[in-house]
């Protein structure tokens, strides 16, 4: 080991995404090369100058796409944030990136206050679940938009189930089946992870003027709003990615 490195060996690398898109990985990889950016490890040893981690310690990789589809890995301290090994168990750490991602939607954007309603799709999606989770310890009403399926209401059952106010499929207009069930106030924040007429979707849903938040975009395709959106409903679109956060 050079100075300042440590050896480690990841336990725990979730399959995300954005680890798998041909695109992303055309553009950032230099062949050959690991893939993975999240996971846990466990230090099996230090090299000289290391001062804040010891063996056995738990690590999470601080930048993105440090490679952690693999069993040994040689990073540097600094690139390493250190996690006590009491706070989670190691398969729910390795995503600790999702959940930073769910709790910064909702810290940063949208003003939100308890009874303040959020719409958002993907609600399946590890970030969706976690924003889910979130709503209902923030006393926030989460409107969950899932894919039509087979077993939607098994879906919708466990989605209540882990606090969501209402739980829709993803087609025709979710602000008229809002407005039909008449339950509470248009959605103040709406977050989207499909992009598409799913984000188009979730747009028209919203009280004017507040925000439709990009964190993803699972479907491929750019989402396209009438006119109106911009010019009566005040729609204001803006992006999230942790990385530039």
């Amino acid at each position: 080991l050079e100075w300042g490195e440590v050896l480690v060996n990841v336990r725990v690398a979730p399959i995300n995404p954005a680890d798998i898109d041909a695109k992303t990985l055309a553009s950032r990889a230099k062949f050959p090369f690991v893939a993975g950016s999240d996971g846990v490890a466990t230090v099996v040893k230090v090299g000289a100058g290391v001062k804040s981690l010891n063996e056995g310690d738990w690590v999470l990789p601080y930048k993105a796409e440090m490679g952690t589809w693999r069993s040994l890995a040689v990073w540097k301290e600094k690139d390493l944030i250190k996690l006590p090994s009491d706070i989670l168990p190691m398969e729910y750490a390795a995503m600790m990136r999702e959940m930073c991602v769910a709790y910064r939607l909702l810290e940063d954007f949208g003003s939100l206050k308890p009874g303040d309603a959020v719409v958002l799709n993907a609600a399946t999606s590890t970030v969706g679940q976690c924003v889910v989770q979130l709503c209902a310890m923030l006393k926030l009403r989460a409107v969950a938009v899932v894919r039509s399926r087979k077993d939607f209401d098994k879906t919708a059952a466990w989605l209540k189930s882990l606090g969501a106010s209402e739980v829709l499929k993803d087609e025709g207009s979710i602000a008229t089946e809002l407005t039909s069930r008449n339950l509470f106030a248009k959605p103040r924040l709406a977050l989207d992870a499909v992009g598409g007429a799913s984000a188009v979707r979730l747009a028209e849903s919203l009280q004017p003027g507040c925000p439709l938040i990009v964190y993803g975009n699972m479907s491929g395709r750019a989402a396209t709003f009438p006119w109106h959106a911009w010019t009566q409903s005040a729609l204001i679109v803006r992006g999230f990615s942790l990385r530039q956060w």
